[in-house]
C-alpha cells in the first residue's frame, strides 16, 4: 500500500473524547479486550491503541477500494449521525450512495426489487417535475404522486447513484441501529467498516476493521472519516497515475512499420 496520510495520534482521539466507553454492565463480551480500565463511576475507557490498529486496517481496504474505484456505501440512520451521514458520502469527489432515513431490509440482497422501486422513483420524478402535465391531475392526484415520491425520496434517495449490491465496502457509522445492513453486507461478502462503542451486541464476523471508539461523538466520527476518506482519494489516484502512466508508454512506444510480405 501506498502511503496515504499521517496516522491520527492517540492524543487527537483523546482530545476528541473518542476514548469514552460504555457502562461496564453493557460490554459485548468480544470487546472486553477493548478496554483500558473501568472509571469510578463503572464507565469503561477504551484502549485508543486498539482503535488506531483497527483504523490502520480500514485504511489499507478504503486505498484497495479506492484503487479498484468501487462504490463506498454509507449507512447511518440514527438521529444523531444521520445528518452527517448525507455530509460524508457528498465528501467524495464522486458522491458515494448513502442510506440515513432508514435501511429497508433486501437493499443488499433483493437487488431486483430495490431496482424496480429506483425506476419508480424515476418515473414519479419525471411527474411531478413536468409542470405542463402535473397541472392537467386532479387535486388528488397530485397530492397522492407528491406525497408517494416524498416517501420513496426519503428512504431511497442517498441509493439512486448505488450501481449494484456489492459496493467495495459497507460503512456503517452506528451499528446498534443497523444490525440488517450488517448481516446483508455479510450474506453479499461485501467487507464491513464498523464505528462502534462497546454496547453493541451484533458486529461484523471479522472485527479488524471495526473502529471501536465512541461514536456518539461526531468530533470522533469527523475525525476518523476524514481518515478514511484520505485512503480512498490516495488509492484512486495512484490507480489514476498507473492508468496515465500506461497510457503514456503506449503513446510513446514506436510504431512498427509496415512491411509487405514477400512469398
Amino acid at each position: 500500500m501506498s502511503s496515504t496520510n499521517s496516522q491520527l495520534s492517540l492524543m487527537s482521539l483523546y482530545e476528541v473524547g473518542a476514548h469514552r466507553g460504555s457502562h461496564k454492565s453493557r460490554i459485548n463480551p468480544k470487546l472486553k479486550n477493548q478496554v483500558h480500565k473501568i472509571d469510578n463511576n463503572s464507565l469503561c475507557v477504551i484502549d485508543l491503541t486498539n482503535t488506531l490498529d483497527s483504523l490502520a486496517e480500514a485504511t489499507k481496504l478504503m486505498y484497495s477500494v479506492g484503487k479498484k474505484r468501487k462504490q463506498v456505501l454509507i449507512v447511518g440512520t440514527s438521529k444523531y449521525i444521520s445528518e452527517y451521514t448525507v455530509k460524508f458520502a457528498n465528501t467524495f469527489a464522486t458522491p458515494m450512495p448513502y442510506v440515513h432515513y432508514r435501511w429497508l431490509g433486501g437493499q443488499l440482497t433483493n437487488w431486483q426489487t430495490i431496482r424496480k422501486t429506483l425506476k419508480e422513483i424515476d418515473k414519479l420524478e419525471s411527474i411531478v417535475n413536468n409542470v405542463d402535465f402535473f397541472a392537467k391531475l386532479t387535486r388528488n392526484e397530485q397530492l397522492s404522486k407528491t406525497r408517494e415520491y416524498q416517501k420513496k425520496m426519503n428512504l431511497f434517495a442517498g441509493i439512486r447513484n448505488l450501481k449494484n449490491s456489492f459496493p467495495g465496502v459497507v460503512i456503517v457509522l452506528d451499528p446498534k441501529k443497523n444490525k440488517t445492513a450488517i448481516l446483508e453486507a455479510e450474506t453479499n461478502k461485501v467487507p464491513l467498516i464498523c464505528f462502534t462503542n462497546l454496547n453493541t451486541i451484533l458486529l461484523p464476523q471479522d472485527l479488524s476493521t471495526s473502529i471501536i471508539f465512541n461514536n456518539t461523538s461526531l468530533n470522533a466520527v469527523d475525525l476518523i472519516a476524514n481518515k478514511l476518506l484520505e485512503s480512498y482519494n490516495q488509492g484512486a489516484a495512484d490507480a489514476l497515475a498507473i492508468t496515465e502512466a500506461r497510457d503514456k508508454d503506449q503513446k510513446d512506444k514506436p510504431k512498427t512499420a509496415f512491411r509487405p510480405r514477400v512469398n
